[in-house]
């Protein structure tokens, strides 16, 4: 069984964190998985929609920390870089399920989707600040225009764990239910937007974000740069310590 399983059916192409007992914490390996998974996509005729889900009581509890330290980024072209660029400019509409942990990725990956439904149980957390880390995925430049600097500030600089009702009470999710509708729910709407005309779908999408793929690109990179340097930082070096001697 894989880490990260897909199915197709009916235009839905569906991408499932499958690491449940490690939280969906998110190794090399996967991030090499998923980009493989959306490259596809991208050119698959019969995959007009990209559903991005975990489980049930956990989407991802982001980087699994050893793993990084083992296989730390050291370019543009490491796995986990790879991913970022092929989300962030994936051409067809993504829907994210997310209940349980979304934490660090698992929150800032939300920005690059298009529609995002979680359940109640959901807990969102950027604890990069919190690692001695920087933002990643052009979240220090999408966040605070999704929610507005103050709010975005409260999450970046702090690292706190918000809900779901704050979430998308702040404009970052789209719909709350329960934790055993969340993800029918999505799954109907990808359904839904599966059965829209294609070649209208990618031409709404990609008027959508036009006006900021630029500037993101370029953010992610900018960001991805102090990133990498941060992994060698004793701020760093301490908190994965501190993490290791829970």
């Amino acid at each position: 069984m894989s880490d990260i399983e897909t199915r197709l059916q009916n235009g839905v192409l569906e991408v499932h964190f499958n690491r449940p007992d490690k939280k969906n914490a998110i190794t090399e390996a996967m991030y090499t998985a998923l980009a493989e998974a959306f490259v596809r996509a991208r050119t698959q005729a019969d995959v007009s929609v990209v559903l991005l889900t975990g489980q049930k009581n956990c989407f991802t509890a982001g980087n699994d920390l050893n793993d990084f330290l083992d296989h730390p980024p050291e370019d543009e072209q490491a796995p986990v870089f790879r991913f970022l660029h092929t989300l962030a400019d994936f051409p067809k509409p993504v829907v994210a399920a997310v209940n349980g942990a979304a934490v660090g990725i698992g929150t800032t990956l939300l920005l690059h989707c298009d529609l995002v439904f979680s359940g109640e149980s959901a807990k969102f957390q950027l604890p990069f600040v919190n690692l001695g880390l920087v933002p990643e995925f052009a979240s220090s430049y999408l966040l605070p225009l999704r929610v507005g600097h103050a709010k975005a500030a409260e999450w970046l600089l702090t690292g706190k764990t918000f809900d779901a009702q704050e979430a998308k009470a702040a404009g970052l999710i789209n719909q709350v239910f329960s934790d055993e509708q969340f993800l029918s729910a999505a799954l109907h709407q990808a359904q839904a937007l599966a059965a829209q005309p294609a070649t209208s779908l990618l031409l709404t999408k990609r008027l959508m974000k036009q006006p900021y793929m630029a500037q993101t690109l370029q953010i992610m990179d900018e960001e991805g740069e102090l990133f990498r340097r941060r992994l060698n930082d004793a701020d760093f070096l301490a908190a994965v310590e501190r993490f290791k001697s829970r």
